[in-house]
């Protein structure tokens, strides 16, 4: 099997969730021009709380030197304003043991309280785990409309 240089990735802002689809196998430069893009997104919650998921059923794996990127992006997040992220993988640990090297937790200068992941098989599992703290694709009703 043979996969592209490097990954590709959408990025969409439902409601109060950033919405990331991630491919193929990552490079640092996929990471960092995601990470920009995902910032720019981020700024448009104006410093309200949200929520992301990510689907990473079809992310290959990425190269080492992403992980420091993918992990001062996470925390940059957090400081506007992302309190949780749900990741969809499939079954298995290889995905998930490289994601959680990006977790703020596992660095002390990084730790933040107020941020709680989660993992899941299946997409439906994951946005009703947002849904329960208050993160929905869906816009609230507005009373006057």
């Amino acid at each position: 099997m043979r996969f592209p240089l490097q990954g590709h990735y959408a990025l969409d802002i439902s409601g109060n969730l950033l919405e990331i689809f991630a491919t193929g196998a990552w490079n640092k430069a996929t990471a960092e021009a995601m990470t920009e893009d995902m910032h720019r997104l981020a700024q448009t919650m104006r410093g309200e709380p949200w929520g992301a998921i990510i689907d990473g059923r079809r992310w290959v794996l990425s190269t080492p030197d992403c992980q420091n990127v993918l992990a001062a992006a996470i925390r940059k997040n957090i400081s506007m304003g992302m309190t949780h992220s749900a990741y969809v993988l499939e079954p298995g640990m290889v995905k998930r043991a490289q994601i959680e090297r990006t977790h703020p937790h596992l660095r002390t200068e990084m730790a933040d309280p107020g941020y709680e992941r989660a993992y899941f098989t299946s997409y439906f599992e994951a946005l009703c785990w947002l849904e329960g703290y208050g993160f929905t694709p869906y816009q609230p009703k507005n009373d006057n409309q």
